[in-house]
């Protein structure tokens, strides 16, 4: 199959990709080839617990990352309760598959309400446990994130936090892990991982938001003088 010799050639490349590239993400990955979001997928450039996000192109050579949320995992649970109280996804059926799959579905639209608005990668498509996004880096190599590069300038990097998270309030949404590790950093701060982002009318959004505000204080106020988390907060949400 010619899609499969681009994915990687040769028995030994899949080894690498093994524990997030069943058959089942294959074939998403193939469909992704023939819409032509994807034509190549290298190496790997984050993991972590529930999802791996590597490093591609497109078929026009446009560099782009592609996350792949694992099915087998313990935390499904997890997202089956987050979803449940997004009104967006609450009737979401209590099956793994089913749920990492609307979790993608969750984060790509998500970045569709907030690309333009603060600094993200821009969507590209999704897919069952696959989304497809712009590749926030240079030559292979993604941004380094704000928890090793430490801000350009920290009262100037504080405001544009700040800023991103009135505007996603603004839009409705609140980001529900926001910290220095999910703000990646090159020529300003771009924001990621919008998975579990909910919207205000989520029971819970009030104590998401309050622990966005508090871990931004926490981080900034290492560097700069900031007001405290009430008055952030108030600032937020009027």
């Amino acid at each position: 199959m010619a899609e499969e010799k681009r994915l990687k050639k040769g028995q030994e490349a899949f080894k690498i990709y093994e524990d997030v590239f069943d058959r089942s993400t294959l074939l998403t990955l193939y469909n992704l080839m023939s819409q032509g979001a994807v034509d190549e997928v290298h190496g790997i450039i984050s993991k972590g617990k529930e999802a791996n996000v590597f490093h591609g192109q497109d078929q026009n050579g446009k560099e782009v990352a592609i996350k792949i949320y694992r099915v087998a995992t313990t935390g499904f649970k997890t997202k089956w309760s987050y979803l449940t109280f997004d009104p967006r996804y609450r009737n979401v059926a209590k099956n793994p598959r089913k749920v990492i799959s609307m979790w993608a579905q969750r984060e790509f639209s998500n970045l569709k309400s907030l690309h333009g608005k603060i600094r993200t990668p821009e969507p590209i498509a999704v897919n069952n446990n696959v989304m497809v996004m712009e590749f926030l880096g240079k030559d292979g190599l993604p941004f380094p994130l704000l928890k090793d590069e430490g801000p350009l300038d920290p009262e100037e990097d504080f405001k544009t936090v700040m800023d991103a998270c009135k505007a996603m309030y603004k839009e409705g949404l609140i980001h529900a892990d926001l910290s220095e590790y999910n703000i990646l950093v090159y020529d300003n701060l771009y924001f990621i991982d919008f998975a579990q982002a909910t919207v205000r009318e989520d029971p819970r959004a009030e104590e998401f938001l309050k622990r966005d505000i508090e871990n931004v204080h926490k981080y900034f106020s290492r560097f700069c003088t900031i007001p405290d988390t009430e008055e952030l907060l108030q600032e937020v949400v009027t």
